[in-house]
């Protein structure tokens, strides 16, 4: 049966607070012109060991042609040929993963062409572990491994006090050896990957101060049925209904789903924390239609944020522009910033009026 008990970190929320902001590793590599399988080749079992090292747990998977998606008891992990997206909430140490990453990408005949480490300022800093006390500790550990990181803190001085830190690096050279990796000498030429991953931006809605009546779906009460059933209640199914979803309740509370799409191998990822003292969803997406398609309105209407930020990072020049204004909040920031003119990082904060109001007061 499966174990859909609440993880050790998120036990301890409803005494003293739960740590929903996830720490981030996207991570692009090399393609092997003779594997189209890449990383997908690496079994369950091998990401578990990596997984390890973070303090997190494999609870389910799904797959298709396109990503290998698995639900963790902390948040996400999305595994494409020359592409993963890992994400780690509470206080897991998702740094530790980055040696048996380039392990696993050594065994695949390939190496990382370029990394991102991004994270929402914590709500709670004083629990976390290192190497993610703080910022200044990140860097200096992701330093240790790469020579070329482009470290940016990216949001306001005041105001609400969101803000992002990001850490970027890319690969100066065509060829497989990262700073962990060296002495290990390809077989096949590498080359960027030509999958359109790397063309379709990531869009990340991050949202606290939730509506408690929209959080009291995510408790499993005695009116709880199954995780499927509240997909599809709250309405997170119909964003992308064609959209295969991998979703778990824990207990007594919180909710996880990953979603991937048979069609173009886009994903969507929803992590909830709904105790009213620390409130906390994340959406994520890199479907190219989702903000064309004004579907960011669908998730503030689903999840009824007091604030929120939407992080857009992407390749390329095309920047995904939002709509002016969304009903209801005030824009109180916004910027972005481009690495090695080819990777931007854009930031939005809002705070809904009636917090402002209530502030005023």
């Amino acid at each position: 049966m499966l174990d859909t008990t609440i993880p050790p970190d998120l036990s301890q929320s409803l005494y003293e607070g739960f740590e929903g902001p996830e720490k981030r590793l996207e991570v692009y590599f090399y393609e092997n012109s003779q594997d189209k399988l890449g990383l997908c080749n690496i079994t369950k079992e091998q990401w578990q060991v990596m997984l390890d090292e973070a303090k997190c747990t494999i609870i389910s998977s799904t797959c298709n042609e396109f990503v290998n998606s698995y639900v963790l008891s902390e948040s996400s992990l999305f595994v494409y040929p020359y592409k993963i997206l890992v994400k780690t909430c509470g206080t897991t140490t998702l740094l530790f993963c980055l040696q048996k990453l380039i392990e696993n990408a050594r065994l695949c005949n390939t190496s990382i062409n370029y990394m991102i480490f991004s994270r929402k300022n914590y709500n709670f800093p004083d629990k976390q572990l290192y190497p993610h006390k703080n910022f200044d500790s990140e860097i200096q550990y992701l330093d240790g491994i790469f020579s070329n990181g482009n470290p940016l803190t990216l949001g306001p001085d005041s105001t609400c006090g969101d803000y992002q830190l990001v850490y970027f690096v890319k690969n100066q050279n065509n060829t497989n050896s990262n700073d962990l990796t060296a002495e290990y000498k390809t077989i096949a030429p590498l080359t960027r990957p030509e999958n359109g991953m790397m063309d379709n931006p990531t869009v990340e809605i991050l949202m606290s101060e939730l509506d408690r009546d929209a959080m009291s779906h995510f408790y499993k009460t005695e009116k709880f049925t199954d995780s499927k059933t509240v997909t599809r209640e709250v309405g997170l199914s119909d964003i992308f209904p064609h959209m295969l979803t991998d979703e778990i309740m824990f207990d007594p509370c919180g909710y996880s789903v990953n979603a991937i799409s048979n069609a173009n191998g886009s994903y969507f990822t929803v992590h909830v924390t709904p105790e009213p003292h620390c409130s906390f969803v994340s959406f994520e997406t890199n479907h190219p239609n989702f903000v064309e398609d004004r579907l960011i309105e669908k998730v503030l209407q689903i999840f009824r944020p007091g604030r929120f930020s939407i992080v857009r990072s992407f390749f390329g020049t095309k920047l995904p522009v939002l709509p002016s204004q969304f009903e209801g909040f005030e824009n109180l920031f916004e910027s972005s910033k481009k690495f090695d003119q080819q990777f931007s990082y854009a930031l939005n904060l809002y705070q809904s009026h009636r917090l402002n109001r209530f502030n005023a007061g």
